[in-house]
């Protein structure tokens, strides 16, 4: 049996969804001020050339010092909200329409991307892997679900992966976006070396 492993589809909506109000807010910080506090303003009065040539004065709102400082933060977090909750759009739209895979299991082994898709997958035959369990870790966000590996030989196990945990012999994927979750994952890669197992005992 192939199993394929990618982000959870919803997990990568409720991305999307997130960054929508970061953009919402930007545009009110940046333009529109209609839920975001104004900055700090003070009246004062204009000469304005009217149609018939006649000179007037007028009202006008003009920034205070206090003002102007907080018009450039309100500048500043406001690109940052905007970009950011764009890429983050621009991220979760990539990420609908190309799945990132994994992790792949089939008749040969184990294949993970730790390390986004432009680097080589650590990839692993059956025969290395020792152990497969699912559980849980915790840790600054809390429990987090994991597949947890443990290898036949400790120098297998990477040194800094990234959407893992290095243990040696032990290796534990954070499988908190993954689609299927961690336990059924884990029943599955189980199979394919329990199968192994008996092949080598027998075959």
């Amino acid at each position: 049996m192939i199993v394929r492993v990618s982000r959870s589809p919803w997990r990568v909506l409720g991305y999307a969804l997130l960054a929508v109000p970061m953009i919402l807010l930007a545009l009110d910080m940046l333009w529109a001020y209609r839920f975001y506090p104004f900055p700090e303003t003070t009246p004062a009065t204009r000469e304005v050339t009217a149609a018939d040539g006649s000179v007037v004065e007028e009202t006008v709102q003009v920034y205070t010092d206090t003002g102007r400082a907080q018009r450039r933060r309100d500048i500043g977090w406001g690109a940052v909200l905007l970009t950011a909750g764009s890429a983050s759009i621009v991220w979760a739209f990539i990420g609908a329409v190309r799945p990132r895979r994994l992790l792949a299991a089939d008749g040969e082994g184990l294949t993970l991307w730790l390390d986004g898709r432009r680097r080589p997958p650590l990839q692993l035959a059956w025969e290395e892997v020792a152990e497969v369990r699912s559980g849980v870790r915790t840790d600054e966000a809390g429990e987090v679900p994991v597949l947890s590996l443990r290898l036949h030989a400790p120098e297998r196990v990477p040194t800094r992966p990234r959407g893992a945990v290095a243990e040696p012999p032990w290796l534990h994927l954070f499988a908190g976006e993954w689609d299927p979750p961690a336990h059924e994952v884990a029943a599955l890669v189980e199979g394919h070396v329990t199968g192994y197992r008996h092949w080598e005992a027998y075959g």
